[in-house]
């Protein structure tokens, strides 16, 4: 797989591609991927909280400075000479520093923001089936061909960055981060509908309209809202599917499909699923909590929470698009999520000597 990719990103090179485009290795795994970013962000905020107290300090420099020009200014004329030109030296340097400093404080966050893109990127699509993948720094969701999925109603904006393009067995998706937005209650104020993940490719369904499946988490967030011409076709638990009036649902998507689906655990930080299908068109609307939809800068990077959006990509493309596996999904524990328990795995271990004999004796 990173012989294929390096390839791609070889040729890519020799054709003279933009540089906005960041070809996966797809060999990061969760302690690589963590332990690079959680010491890229802390180096981050170092440089932030020592910028800040520069800048403490030469605001009482400057504090000094105008105290002693002005008592210069009452000396006579040698003093308002000298004061006029410690003022004007004064401000001059300040405009300078505070410009230097508005340059380089982006420039960090810019860094630190892309180099977590490409990091994550690279730990998540380190799975079977993925090759040819591409991080897109400058592309953006076309706000119409979003809402072409029908899934938010009454929509005014979009926000969406971190598109990675490829393949999986072959077929093209498109993965990336999307927040939707209404028109709020105060005047020119905007409401979050939906944010996540968001991933779309072709399918071979034949469908007459669409059909949305959606899988609630306990809070009901995010759910779909533009089902006015929909009729609820299934209701159980927190499974609900919507489409035409008397649509043969399970025929058109498959019974198995929507078992495996409705399998998939909806907890931290998944909060909501929608997978809405179309005749040719399948877009999936992952809703997640802070820790996945939001860069880490003051708070730590979750690792656990990785591990999950992870599994959920493996799910989701196992299930929707894989064209070698059939039935039901086996539930194993991914290996990540025993790293990330392996503290309390070995705390566990350590039990009383009695314990342990008496484990042996059953």
């Amino acid at each position: 797989m990173e012989n294929e990719n390096k390839e791609v990103k070889n040729e890519a090179q020799t054709n003279n591609e933009p540089s906005d485009l960041y070809y996966l290795t797809n060999t990061y795994e969760l302690d690589n991927f963590s332990t690079e970013c959680e010491d890229q962000r802390k180096n981050v905020l170092k440089s932030f909280k020592s910028s800040r107290m520069r800048s403490n300090i030469i605001m009482g420099v400057v504090v000094l400075i105008f105290v002693a020009a002005f008592i210069l200014l009452t000396q006579g004329t040698w003093g308002q000479i000298t004061g006029w030109v410690m003022v004007g030296v004064t401000v001059v340097g300040m405009a300078i520093y505070y410009i230097l400093s508005r340059r380089l404080a982006p420039n960090l966050s810019k860094d630190y923001c892309v180099a977590f893109w490409q990091k994550s990127n690279d730990y998540l699509f380190n799975q079977e089936g993925f090759k040819n993948c591409y991080l897109d720094l400058k592309e953006k969701y076309d706000l119409s061909a979003v809402m072409a999925d029908r899934v938010y109603e009454n929509i005014v904006d979009i926000a969406s960055r971190n598109l990675v393009h490829g393949k999986y067995h072959g077929l093209d998706f498109t993965f990336g981060e999307l927040a939707f937005y209404k028109a709020g209650a105060k005047k020119n104020a905007k409401e979050v509908v939906f944010v996540g993940r968001h991933i779309e490719f072709e399918n071979n369904l034949n469908i007459d309209g669409r059909i949305i499946f959606n899988l609630r988490g306990e809070k009901g967030l995010d759910v779909p809202t533009d089902i006015n011409d929909l009729s609820l076709l299934l209701e159980k638990e927190n499974c609900f599917i919507y489409g035409p009036e008397g649509a043969d649902y399970k025929k058109s998507i498959g019974t198995e499909t929507i078992s495996r689906l409705m399998d998939i655990n909806i907890n931290d930080p998944l909060l909501n699923l929608i997978v809405v299908f179309w005749h040719k068109r399948t877009a999936v609307y992952l809703s997640y909590d802070d820790s996945i939809v939001a860069i880490p800068f003051n708070e730590d990077l979750v690792p656990n929470s990785y591990v999950t959006l992870k599994k959920n990509i493996e799910d989701i493309f196992d299930i929707l698009l894989n064209p070698s596996k059939k039935g039901g999904s086996k539930k194993k524990k991914d290996i990540e999520e025993v790293k990330a328990e392996e503290v309390k795995e070995e705390a566990s271990k350590e039990k009383p000597v009695e314990e342990q004999v008496e484990n042996k004796e059953e």
